[in-house]
C-alpha cells in the first residue's frame, strides 16, 4: 500500500493505515470517520477523495461515491504540481469498476 518514503498517495502511510484496516473489517461508519478526519487536513487530495468514495461505494453510496470519485478524478489530472501516482488510480479504479463505469 505504501509508496516511497512511507506515503501513500501523498500522505503518511500511518494516517491511511486505520482507514484500509476498518474498510478490510467491513466496519464502513468507522473508515468514513476517519476519511473525513484526512480530508479535514488534506481537503485536495485525490487519493483522500478516493478513499471517501470508496468508503461510500461500499456503504451503498453509488450517487455520492460516483460523485465524489468525479472530483478525486478531477483534482487528480489539474494539479501539475502533483504526481499522478499509481495509488490513487488503483483505488479510483475500483470504485469506478464497482459502479459499472
Amino acid at each position: 500500500m505504501a509508496s516511497k518514503f512511507g506515503f501513500a498517495g501523498g500522505i503518511p502511510e500511518r494516517k491511511v493505515r486505520p482507514i484500509w484496516d476498518a474498510i478490510d473489517s467491513r466496519q464502513f461508519k468507522n473508515a468514513l470517520k476517519h476519511v473525513t478526519t484526512l480530508l479535514a487536513k488534506h481537503p485536495n487530495s485525490p487519493y483522500a477523495l478516493a478513499l471517501k468514495a470508496l468508503v461510500l461505494e461500499r456503504m451503498g453510496k453509488s450517487d455520492e461515491a460516483f460523485s465524489v470519485s468525479l472530483n478525486a478524478k478531477d483534482h487528480l489530472f489539474s494539479n501539475d504540481s502533483l504526481l499522478i501516482d499509481d495509488l490513487t488510480l488503483s483505488t479510483l479504479q475500483i470504485v469506478f469498476q464497482r459502479l459499472d463505469r
